[in-house]
C-alpha cells in the first residue's frame, strides 16, 4: 500500500513568499518610521534622566493555584474527556491569564503577554466550545444573521490583536481586568462562530473566517520576528521577537489542523 501525503500546491508557496516579503518590507518601513531623527547615544546614561525597569512582581496563591487547577483539569479531561473537566481548566487557565501578577508581567513582557493573550483567546474558549452539548438532530435553519454576527466577531478578533499591539498602549502599564475578559469574550465568540455554525453558514465562509483572523495574527507575530512591532520600553529585542515566534506557532498549530476539519 503506498500511503500518498499530501504536499502544499505552487500558490500555497507563492502565498507564503508574498506574506513573508510583505512582513519584511512593513517591518523596514515601522523600524525606519520610528527611528529617532538625530541619535545622540552620548545622551542615554545622562544624570537625572528616569530608568525604566520592571517592577518585583511576586505570584501568589492565585496563581500557582490556578495553575495547578488548570493543569490537573486539563488532564483529566484528556483521560476521561469529561466535559466538567474542560470548563474547570478553562476557567482556571482564564484566571491564571488575567491574574495581577501575569497581568503586570504582560506589561513588561511582549513573550509573557503573548502567552496570556493566546491563553484567553484560544485555549480557554476551545476547551469551553468543547465541553458544549452536542446539537440536537434536526438541522437549524441557515440565515444571513449567523454570517453577519460570525463576520463581526472576527472582525473583532482581528482588530484586538491590531489594537493590543499599538504602542500607543504601552505606556498606560498594567492592563485591567475588564481587558482580559472581553478578549476572552471575543474569543468564545470568533471561535463559536467558526466551529459551531456547521449547519447554519456556508463551509466557505466559516474557513475564510478562521484563515482570515489567523493570518492578522500571523502577520503580527512575523512583524515582531523581524523586531518591528510589539516590543515596550522594558522589553529586549529578544522578547518581542520570541513573542512573534509564539504567536506563528501558535497560529499554525491550530489554524492548519482546523481548516481541514471544516466541512
Amino acid at each position: 500500500m503506498v500511503i500518498q501525503q499530501s504536499r502544499p500546491s505552487p500558490r500555497t508557496w507563492l502565498l507564503a513568499a508574498v506574506e513573508l516579503t510583505a512582513a519584511l518590507i512593513a517591518a523596514r518601513l515601522i523600524i525606519w518610521a520610528s527611528r529617532p531623527p538625530c541619535p545622540c547615544p552620548h545622551h542615554h546614561h545622562q544624570h537625572g534622566m528616569p530608568k525604566t525597569s520592571a517592577p518585583l512582581i511576586h505570584w501568589g496563591w492565585i496563581e500557582y493555584g490556578s495553575l495547578g487547577v488548570a493543569v490537573a483539569a486539563l488532564g483529566w479531561w484528556l483521560v476521561r474527556r469529561d466535559a466538567r473537566a474542560a470548563v474547570v481548566s478553562a476557567a482556571a487557565l482564564a484566571g491564571f491569564a488575567a491574574s495581577p501578577a501575569v497581568r503586570g508581567l504582560a506589561s513588561h513582557s511582549h513573550f509573557i503577554a503573548m502567552v496570556a493573550l493566546e491563553l484567553l483567546m484560544v485555549a480557554c474558549p476551545l476547551l469551553l466550545l468543547r465541553a458544549r452539548p452536542r446539537p440536537s438532530v434536526a438541522r437549524p435553519a441557515r440565515g444571513v444573521g449567523w454570517t453577519i454576527l460570525a463576520s463581526v466577531a472576527a472582525v473583532f478578533y482581528a482588530g484586538l490583536l491590531v489594537v493590543i499591539h499599538l504602542p500607543a498602549l504601552h505606556s498606560h502599564g498594567t492592563a485591567p481586568t475588564w481587558v482580559a475578559l472581553f478578549a476572552l469574550a471575543i474569543g468564545v465568540a470568533y471561535w463559536f462562530g467558526v466551529l459551531c455554525t456547521a449547519e447554519r453558514m456556508p463551509t466557505r465562509a466559516r474557513r475564510a473566517m478562521l484563515l482570515g483572523a489567523q493570518e492578522v495574527a500571523a502577520f503580527i507575530g512575523l512583524l515582531s520576528l523581524f523586531g518591528a512591532w510589539g516590543a515596550t520600553a522594558h522589553t529586549s529585542p529578544w522578547d518581542q521577537r520570541l513573542g512573534g515566534l509564539f504567536m506563528m506557532a501558535t497560529c499554525a498549530a491550530v489554524a492548519v489542523p482546523l481548516a481541514r476539519k471544516i466541512k
